[in-house]
This record gives structure tokens, C-alpha cells and sequence, in this order.
């Protein structure tokens, strides 16, 4: 559900014209809608090296804490090319597959990219398209706006398990986000008695993120026993998520940590079943099933939701289901 974007650093230098008010306002209007569904993608190997960071750093003094605040609380990548971070008409099909949005200082729209006096936005079309969008009003960009449409989308019976990857977990598993928690408390129980012609929701979901993980990752799952899961099955479950993980083929799955809790325990703290990368959570009403074959069986809600008031919440469940005294875990090293 993230969108990736770039950023043009000449942007970010105030227009003469601008008051100290609209400046705030267009800066804080971007961070607002970056924290709930961006991606910064930026130039150099790191984000200091960037030439966007030199940007940042000549802010005026009431944005640059606001810059360095939310560079510390959420993702970005490097863009992978070698880049010097400008956006123009010339390089722009360079960056195809690697952005989906630029961010563009008003001269830059106009002169370069043809952009009408009135025009917020333009999509250059190629191989995968890409909008350019005036930095001024990044809030209203058409990708922005409709990944915010989507974050509540329900899954339809019959979306594909590649669509449903693509939309809504694509961007997040290539964010640089290590760790990955699931709860999901059928998610052991529908693996065990999944036909042998289909992966399991759980077993395709980590296909999926060993596929499109941009390095090492760390998981932990939540389940439940059930009356086909039993406690003395512990052993059978880590020697089947043993072979599960040892098929992955680019073994980017370092570390698969399962919880099996009671249904007693899942009763008490938590109906729900989500899935949370970091900051970032999909709350996925039948869970994992959505991925077993290769299509959802049923329609199912989910919603993308973060802010740290919201993830706190999630982040509880699972600390009061890891504390339950019936809970046992098995480790299985990637």
C-alpha cells in the first residue's frame, strides 16, 4: 500500500513568493500524507549521502525537526541506480519501476514537463507510468490519493493472490522493514489441513516476502492450538515450518518465530487477525487465507492503518499473548 517517491531537492527551497505560513503548510500537508502511505525513495547509498539530505538540512529551522523526526520513524530505500536525485525530463524514464510519484519544484512542472499554469499533476506514460506532481500539492497527488481509497478495500472472493500481494504487501516487504509479525490464529491449524494441491496462507506469504524482501527479515507468527493442533504436536509444527523455510529460495527469512497460544488466551486479548510490518499494520478479517491457493476463497475486510497511537494497540496483543502462561515457542532459524 506504500507509495513509492522521489523528490526533486531544488523543491525544497522556498519560492520568494511564499509566505513563512504557506511554506509550513505545504511542507507539513506532504508529511502528513508520507507518514500514512509514502515510500521516500532517494538518491546516494544512504539517505546522508543523498543530495535530497543537503535539501533537508537548509530548511528553515522550525521544518528541519519535522524533516528529522519523520526520517527516523518510518522507511525509506535508496533508489538503487546511480542517480543524482534531480528530476527532469531527460531522466525520468530512468526511474521507471523504482517510483511511482515525483515531487517537482513549480519551475521544473512548467518549463520541463509542460505542466498548464493551473495543473497539479501530469502521469508520463512508459513502460510502467509515473506522476509528476508540484511539490505545493503533494497531498493532492492522484497516487497518494488513491492508496488512501484503497487502505480500506475489502479483498473480493476470487482476487488473485498476486494482486493482493502487489497492492497491498509488495511495497512493504521491499521498505527495509526487518522485522514482521503476523497474528493469525487459524494460520497453523488452515497450514496443517491445507490440500496438498495449494500453498497454505502462511506458507505463500512467506514465499512472497523471501521474493520481494530487499534483505534479511525476522518473523514471528501467532497461532493457536486447536483440536488438530495439540501441545504434544509442537515438535511435528517446527519440523514442518523447518521444511517450509528451508525451501524458501532466497532464504531472506533468517528467523521464523512461532507462538502457539490457547484458544482461551486468543479469546481474551485479541479476535482480530493482522499483520504488522514495524509501524505499518494490515488488518486482514480471515487472515492469511486470502493467500491459500491461488485465489481468495471469500471476501474478506482489510484496512492498512498506522500512527502510534494506532500500532500501540496491536503491539499490545502481541505482548499479552507472548505473556500468556499457556504460550510456547519454537524457533526456526532461516
Amino acid at each position: 500500500m506504500l507509495v513509492p517517491f522521489i523528490i526533486d531537492p531544488v523543491s525544497l527551497e522556498p519560492d520568494s513568493a511564499w509566505t513563512a505560513a504557506q511554506v509550513n503548510i505545504f511542507h507539513k500537508s506532504l508529511l502528513d500524507v508520507w507518514q500514512r502511505v509514502g515510500l521516500l525513495t532517494h538518491d546516494g547509498d544512504s539517505f546522508a549521502d543523498s543530495r535530497l539530505n543537503e535539501a533537508v538540512q537548509k530548511l528553515p529551522q522550525k521544518l528541519r525537526p519535522l524533516w528529522h523526526e519523520m526520517l527516523k520513524r518510518v522507511p525509506s530505500r535508496r533508489c538503487g541506480i546511480r542517480w543524482d536525485g534531480r528530476v527532469t525530463r531527460d531522466n525520468i524514464s530512468r526511474l521507471t519501476g523504482i517510483t511511482s510519484l515525483a515531487l517537482v519544484d513549480d519551475a521544473c512542472a512548467e518549463v520541463d514537463f509542460g505542466f498548464d499554469e493551473d495543473q497539479l499533476s501530469k502521469v508520463i506514460e512508459g513502460e510502467r507510468a509515473i506522476e509528476v506532481c508540484r511539490f505545493i500539492s503533494a497531498a493532492q497527488a492522484r497516487a497518494f490519493e488513491k492508496a488512501l481509497n484503497q487502505s480500506g478495500m475489502h479483498i473480493e472472493a476470487r482476487d488473485r493472490y498476486d494482486d493482493i500481494w502487489a497492492l497491498r504487501f509488495k511495497e512493504l516487504a521491499a521498505a527495509g522493514i526487518k522485522r514482521v509479525t503476523i497474528v493469525d490464529r487459524y494460520a497453523i491449524v488452515q497450514h496443517r489441513n491445507c490440500p496438498q494441491r495449494h500453498l497454505s496462507g502462511i506458507e505463500r506469504f512467506l514465499r512472497l516476502l523471501d521474493r520481494d524482501a530487499d534483505g534479511p527479515r525476522y518473523v514471528s507468527l501467532f497461532s493457536a492450538w486447536t483440536d488438530d493442533v495439540r501441545r504434544d504436536h509442537l515438535a511435528a509444527v517446527k519440523d514442518d515450518f523447518a521444511n517450509v523455510v528451508g525451501r524458501l529460495p532466497k532464504h531472506k527469512i533468517k528467523l521464523l518465530k512461532i507462538s502457539m497460544v490457547s484458544k482461551s488466551a486468543f479469546g481474551r486479548v485479541s479476535h482480530d487477525r493482522f499483520v504488522r510490518f514495524e509501524n505499518y499494520v494490515w488488518d486482514i478479517g480471515v487472515g492469511l487465507k486470502v493467500f491459500q491457493g491461488s485465489c481468495a476463497e471469500e471476501r474478506s475486510s482489510a484496512a492498512f492503518k498506522t500512527g502510534d497511537g494506532i500500532i500501540h494497540g496491536y503491539k499490545q496483543v502481541e505482548m499479552d499473548l507472548d505473556g500468556d502462561a499457556g504460550t510456547k515457542h519454537v524457533e526456526i532459524p532461516g
